[in-house]
Parts: structure tokens; C-alpha cells; sequence
């Protein structure tokens, strides 16, 4: 099947994805480091600069909203980055510089009020093989969630701000303290940095699952971050960023809310290529640590055969 799916690719010029469509860029964790242990999206520092070099062979990097402003946006490709891991300024920034492409963060700004990122935690409790004791001390999940934890705890089964707060509940009986290098994203004033090729936008105050939420319990979460980002001297986005980024992780209040704050366009995280006249929903795709040119043209393929968007 490996090798069918090559000789396929191989007869996929990149023209004709240009031609129709752009890859609108998605990264999360991006440094030295590629050894996370758990459920971590990173992709290394060698790997990042050889996909950049390869899409800027055929697209121009603009910023997101710059690539909402454009009429024409064929050959146009943007570069976004998700949850504001420290290694983003600590470590990929000097690629960004080198390649001179600008990048916007969508942070959650809980954890530089010093909030610890509630998945952090979820990862703490699936590496140290606690997810039963937790489960066993908890309201919400039962016996069968226990295979599927992970990503129940990403749903709209549950209320996640109901779930970060069982996740405190327990860390606190069991007094659980993480560790300065556990807690990933940003945590510092220190990150949000005046700088010509970096923009900043709302991803949620907390990163909870939107459409689990209370239509207040959403709005509070949206202008939370909106407020924050606006109460320092740095470039920012218009455009807000769906945590988890999944068709079913918002709903019609989301949008009503987004509508109501003046955002202009929402984006989303479902591995799609964007055709080139689409504004209302922006969907990026995800590159890991293989080749882009492979990765792209599956997508391609896959789009064009389903013939969705």
C-alpha cells in the first residue's frame, strides 16, 4: 500500500496543488528537543527549516492577516503556531529570522498569569500511569473512559472547565507539583516580544474544548485572552484560533461570540488545504517530522478525490 501511495505522489506536480490551493501552516512544540514522552506535536529544528525552504519555493510566507487582506491569494502560504511552547522563542526563532518569515503565536494566556496548561497535566497523568486513580477519584469519567482518556478529556462530553477543575482537586490531594521544565508553554511576560516578524493572537484564555462550554463560560474565556493581549506594546492578530482546531470543538454561540468581538476569521486545525477564495474559516495543516512535499500532496489527493473544499 506504502509503495502505491508513492507511485501515486510521484505523479502529483506541486503546480497543481499551487494552482488550486495553499497550505496554511500549523506548529506547536519547535526545537532541539524531540524526545517529549507523551502526546506532544513537535517537530525538530532541522526538519522545520527543510519544510520552510521547501514551501517557499512555491508559495511567499505572508501573515495570516495579511493573507486575509490579499484579493489574490494565489502563491500565498502563512506560517501559525499554536499554545506558545517556550521553545518557539527560546530555540526556532533564529530559523524564522534566518528565512525571514513571519509567524503568528496564538497563545493561551492563563499560563502567563501563571496558570499551569491543564493538558500539561493530563500528559503528566498519562506518563506516570495514573489515569486510573484519577478516574477512580473522579465525578465525571468512569471505568470505560480509561482507554479513551485522552481524548475524552478533549470533548464535548465533558465541560473541560469542569475537567481542569477535577484535575486540580486531584493534584492537590495527591499533591503533585509540576516541575518548572514540565510546564512547556509560555509562563513569562519574557515571551511576548517586540519583534518585526512576530504577531500574537487569542487562542482562549484556558484552551478549553469551546463547544463544552456554557455560551457565557465561552465568552469569558475569548475576552479573557483578548484583553490581555491587548494591554501590551505587540503586534497582534485579528484572527482567532480554535483550541484543538476540530469542526466540533465550537458551535453557533463561538461564532456569534467571535462575530460580536470583531474577529475575523477563524481557524482551524483539520489537516485541509484552503482554497484559494475562502475567508470565513481558514483550515491549516499540520506538518510533522517527514517530508512536506509528501505530506501535502496526500492531502491534495485526498481532497480532490473526496472533492471537499
Amino acid at each position: 500500500m506504502d509503495i502505491l501511495k508513492k507511485f501515486l505522489l510521484s505523479f502529483v506536480p506541486i503546480r497543481f496543488v499551487r494552482y488550486k490551493y495553499n497550505p496554511i501552516l500549523v506548529y506547536h512544540s519547535l526545537g532541539l528537543t524531540s524526545n517529549f514522552k507523551t502526546k506532544i506535536h513537535h517537530v525538530d529544528l532541522i526538519t522545520l527549516e527543510k519544510q520552510l525552504r521547501y514551501i517557499q519555493k512555491y508559495w511567499k510566507f505572508v501573515t495570516i492577516d495579511e493573507y486575509l487582506d490579499t484579493k489574490n491569494k494565489k502563491g500565498l502560504t502563512s506560517l501559525t503556531i499554536d499554545d506558545g511552547y517556550k521553545n518557539v522563542i527560546d530555540e526556532s526563532l533564529k530559523i524564522f529570522e534566518k528565512l525571514e518569515i513571519p509567524i503568528t503565536i496564538f497563545i493561551n494566556s492563563s499560563t502567563l498569569n501563571g496558570k499551569i496548561f491543564w493538558r500539561d497535566k493530563i500528559r503528566y497523568l498519562i506518563e506516570n500511569k495514573m489515569i486510573r486513580k484519577f478516574v477512580n477519584n473522579s465525578k465525571l469519567f468512569n471505568e470505560n473512559d480509561i482507554n479513551n482518556f485522552y481524548y475524552l478529556s478533549k470533548s464535548s462530553k465533558f465541560n473541560t472547565k469542569v475537567v481542569e477543575l477535577e484535575l486540580n482537586d486531584f493534584f492537590l490531594k495527591e499533591n503533585i507539583n509540576l516541575k518548572i521544565e514540565e510546564r512547556l508553554c509560555f509562563d513569562n511576560k519574557k515571551y511576548l516580544i517586540n519583534h518585526p516578524l512576530i504577531y500574537y493572537g487569542n487562542h482562549s484564555a484556558n484552551h478549553y474544548f469551546l463547544s463544552s462550554l456554557s455560551k457565557e463560560e465561552q465568552y469569558n474565556d475569548i475576552i479573557e485572552c483578548k484583553n490581555f493581549l491587548e494591554s501590551y506594546n505587540i503586534k497582534r492578530s485579528n484572527v482567532f484560533c480554535l483550541p484543538f482546531g476540530g469542526i466540533n470543538s465550537y458551535n453557533d454561540d463561538t461564532v456569534g461570540i467571535l462575530k460580536d468581538l470583531n474577529y475575523r476569521s477563524l481557524l482551524l486545525t483539520e489537516n485541509k488545504l484552503n482554497k484559494l477564495t475562502k475567508d470565513k474559516k481558514i483550515y491549516r495543516i499540520m506538518p510533522t517530522n517527514s517530508s512536506i512535499d509528501d505530506f501535502i500532496k496526500k492531502i491534495y489527493l485526498k481532497q480532490m478525490i473526496l472533492n471537499k473544499n
